[in-house]
């Protein structure tokens, strides 16, 4: 015969056992272990952000063990997107690649942002940093020296593409004429491509561009590159010197990408996802991709160091863009 005492420990023994199997199903849920995650681009297809995203989508739904499907959402500068994903619920099923363009120029840019990007999101951890470079028309000056001179000489009369006023090739634009003490000429296009196009054809004289996109250009003798924005020259295009070298030091001239969640989401949900995009970014396979479109892979790193490197960039980036005063919205 059982003692009162040892029935009683069975008995809460056997309502411990019920709690945890009636708690088991409703964790599983919350965390959506087997559910597709989202991951929202707020570009279009085909863009160096969508393809970053859909290789790390293919290679965390391998750690994850679950499907993650990309979503497209452009607009206002991927401002659409991040708004999509700031306003999901906090569950780890919605996650967004965040750019500078959305974490850092956009904080500037816009007045009335409905989210804010510190107190609305948690960054699970860094992707990438991509240096750009400075591409001149195919008949333009031959080093960065001659071009500022040029550029001196003739105020206001050298003139550079970007991707639209407030884009990224923008203000890198902006933050090297200031540096370099000449006047540009800012002409504004629908993307960077349509702009490196009029370059190839003359018709700007320079362009702030990625090094997938520029690089075969050049060697189709269309454009020349003057200058690299990393911190050391890229093995993707060693013989092209950075702006340090050429007497601009304290210039660099990149984006980079993240990846956020709602804010709220659990700590448990985040460091999941952490996980398993550190894992995507040591696979070979990945870092031969990052490499070949000359951009610097970030992983590993943690949440913290995310938010820390975003606070850092926008303590950098947004007195300086703001200091323009440009008019978009």
């Amino acid at each position: 015969m059982h003692s009162p005492r040892s029935w009683r420990l069975s008995r809460r023994a056997a309502l411990a056992t019920l709690a945890a199997m009636a708690a088991a199903p409703a964790a599983v849920a919350q965390s959506g272990a087997h559910r597709p995650i989202r991951l929202v681009v707020g570009f279009g297809p085909g863009s160096i952000n969508d393809l970053t995203a859909r290789e790390l989508a293919r290679y965390m739904a391998e750690s994850l063990g679950q499907p993650v499907i990309v979503e497209n959402r452009p607009g206002a500068g991927g401002s659409l997107g991040t708004d999509l994903v700031a306003k999901s619920p906090p569950d780890g099923l919605t996650i967004g690649l965040g750019t500078s363009s959305q974490l850092v120029m956009n904080v500037a840019l816009y007045r009335n942002l409905p989210f804010d990007v510190e107190r609305d999101l948690r960054l699970i951890g860094l992707v990438s940093r991509g240096p750009m470079v400075l591409a001149s028309k195919a008949n333009g000056p031959g080093t960065l020296r001659a071009l500022i001179a040029q550029a001196k000489a003739q105020p206001g009369q050298v003139s550079y593409g970007s991707a639209g006023t407030g884009s990224i090739s923008h203000i890198v634009g902006e933050a090297f004429a200031r540096v370099a003490g000449v006047k540009l000429n800012h002409i504004p296009y629908k993307g960077n491509g349509p702009a490196m196009a009029d370059l190839s054809g003359g018709h700007v004289d320079l362009v702030f561009d990625g090094i997938s996109t520029s690089r075969p250009m050049a060697q189709q003798g269309r454009v020349r590159i003057l200058a690299y924005g990393g911190r050391q020259r890229s093995p993707a295009i060693p013989r092209v010197p950075t702006f340090a070298e050429q007497g601009l030091a304290g210039y660099d001239a990149y984006s980079w990408n993240c990846l956020f969640v709602p804010a709220g989401t659990l700590d448990a949900e985040v460091a999941r996802l952490n996980q398993a995009l550190n894992a995507a970014l040591a696979l070979p396979a990945m870092k031969d991709k990052l490499a070949q479109g000359g951009v610097e892979n970030l992983g590993p790193s943690t949440p913290r160091q995310a938010d820390d490197f975003g606070r850092a960039e926008r303590a950098r980036w947004v007195p300086f863009v703001r200091s323009l005063k440009l008019d978009v919205g």
